[in-house]
This record gives C-alpha cells, structure tokens and sequence, in this order.
C-alpha cells in the first residue's frame, strides 16, 4: 500500500515539500539572527526552492536525471523561476498574515513569523506541482 501511494508524483512532491518546510523553517530562524523576519523570509524561501529542486530531481521525477549539465543547470533556472511564481502568493499571504493578523498570546507573538509561514507554502504546492509536473521536469519541457 506505501508503495502505491509513493508511486503518485504528488504525493512524492508534497513529501519533498515536507523536507523543503524544514529547510525553509531552518533557515528562516538562521537568518532571523541577523535580518528582518520578512528578509529572513525571503532568502530561507530560496534555499528551500534550491532543496526542493535537488530532492524533486532524484526523488519526484526521476527521469529527470538523465541530462547534461548545461540541461541540469537550465532545468535548476526553470525550478527557480517557477518557484518565483510561485513565491508571490506564498509571500504575500505571509506579509498579509504579518501585517494584519496579530497573535494575542505572548508566546503565540514569538512564533507568529514561524507559524504564518505555512498557509503560503501549503497554496504555493499546488503551483508549484502543476509547473514542475507539465514543465520543469516534464520529459520534453515546452519553452518559454
């Protein structure tokens, strides 16, 4: 039964997703020690999307590893773009959340930039599934 349920893409991409969460949150509360959260936000974002990117590859869609390294590095520009696309509506529910929606609990203040990470990430899966699926690791990508 695992193994039927790991032969679906998405469900293979939501798991990398999972693992992308905890680079993301690892990263973001690294460089909250030294920058703005919504800084801080914004580069934990690109090195989750360079993670995501490697795992999708080996893991997701595995034919993808059959390519050149000009093809490897044009298929990480085209994971990066797409995860771009799909950064606007990620970030902008976390600035919406950020600005507008305030905790009342001290200790929910704490984590609030922590936890208003996660509707972004969960509306920017579907995105970012349908453009890897039909475009960055489809086996003959359209171009833009």
């Amino acid at each position: 039964m695992i193994q039927t349920i790991l032969q679906k893409s998405f469900v293979r991409f939501a798991i990398v997703g999972s693992i992308g969460f905890l680079v993301d949150l690892t990263s973001m509360i690294l460089l909250s020690l030294w920058l703005s959260p919504m800084l801080a936000r914004t580069g934990s974002f690109w090195i989750a999307a360079s993670s995501n990117w490697a795992w999708n590859r080996h893991f997701t869609f595995r034919h993808a590893n059959t390519m050149t390294p000009k093809e490897t590095l044009q298929q990480w520009g085209h994971f990066l773009f797409c995860s771009g696309l799909s950064f606007i509506p990620n970030w902008g529910c976390y600035y919406f959340l950020m600005k507008f929606v305030l905790p009342n609990a001290h200790t929910l203040s704490l984590l609030w930039p922590y936890v208003a990470m996660v509707p972004g990430i969960v509306l920017g899966l579907f995105l970012n599934y349908a453009f890897s699926r039909f475009w960055v690791f489809n086996r003959k990508p359209a171009c833009l």
